[in-house]
């Protein structure tokens, strides 16, 4: 799985980032979650709110370090940490793509910040997507990195890498981000349990699901993948209204790689026919 590798090792050569200041990071009561979640740019922004949806077994910082300083430049951004994820700790449920789209429509139904636009990133592009299939009113705009409706999305070794994994050999960069806020620390190997079953026994999502999203989307992928392109052109193909961008020389990490891209690709197409 080299996207791994290169992820290791990009983010070991670069400096931890952190909020601008101490007041960026709230908590809000959902479904029975303490959801953790920030707040970003200026709040006199007439664009629509952007929300940010981490990548599965990450955090805000580790998916979107280098790209959130640039989407949140000239609007607000609300950056979400999923139940077991990062701040957010972990409860007696399973992991779903459609609880964590309740889970994030609930939190912004209290925020009542109206129709917003998300970037999902690798699973939070699933949430995303289930996002404006379940709360359709809730989302004007997607943008969507890396997801992945089907199991055979994955390369294969992609799938071995997941199966054979552990909470003891999963990335040392996604794991050290888990230690430094986790609630508890100590929950990790039943957290990385968790991941593993939702990557490997979510059903296929039915294809009459992907065709009710009438909202716009932009699909990304880098060329080198862990999804297989074949597969990107499928989501495209069932959704409405869709475009889709292959990132040159890029792996599955996109938004750490190439931040610039992402943003003023992803802006472009937030901004275009306000």
């Amino acid at each position: 799985m080299k996207s791994l590798q290169i992820l290791a090792l990009v983010l070991l050569a670069a400096p931890c980032w952190s909020a601008p200041d101490g007041n960026n990071g709230h908590y809000a009561v959902v479904n029975g979650l303490r959801m953790y979640y920030e707040t970003h740019g200026p709040a006199t922004s007439t664009r629509p709110t952007l929300v940010l949806l981490h990548g599965g077994s990450s955090t805000i910082d580790l998916s979107f370090a280098r790209v959130l300083p640039l989407l949140a430049a000239d609007r607000r951004v609300i950056a979400i940490e999923q139940q077991g994820h990062g701040h957010t700790a972990d409860i007696d449920r399973p992991l779903s793509y459609a609880q964590m789209a309740d889970d994030t429509a609930a939190l912004l139904g209290q925020l009542r910040v109206g129709k917003v636009d998300c970037l999902g990133f690798s699973d939070g592009g699933n949430v995303a997507l289930q996002l404006a299939i379940r709360h359709a009113d809730a989302v004007r705009k997607l943008v969507v990195a890396g997801a992945s409706v089907r199991l055979d999305a994955l390369k294969p070794d992609s799938i071995g890498f997941i199966k054979a994994a552990t909470g003891e050999t999963w990335p040392p960069p996604v794991k050290a981000a888990y230690m430094r806020v986790a609630p508890d620390p100590k929950h990790w190997d039943a957290f990385i349990t968790k991941i593993k079953r939702l990557w490997l026994e979510t059903p296929d999502w039915p294809e009459s699901q992907i065709k009710s999203i009438h909202a716009p989307v932009l699909l990304m992928y880098g060329d080198h993948d862990d999804i297989r392109l074949e597969h990107a052109t499928l989501l495209q193909s069932l959704l409405v209204d869709s475009q889709l961008a292959v990132l040159p020389g890029t792996s599955h990490f996109l938004m750490v790689e190439q931040p610039t891209w992402v943003s003023t690709m992803a802006s472009n197409f937030l901004d275009a026919g306000k």
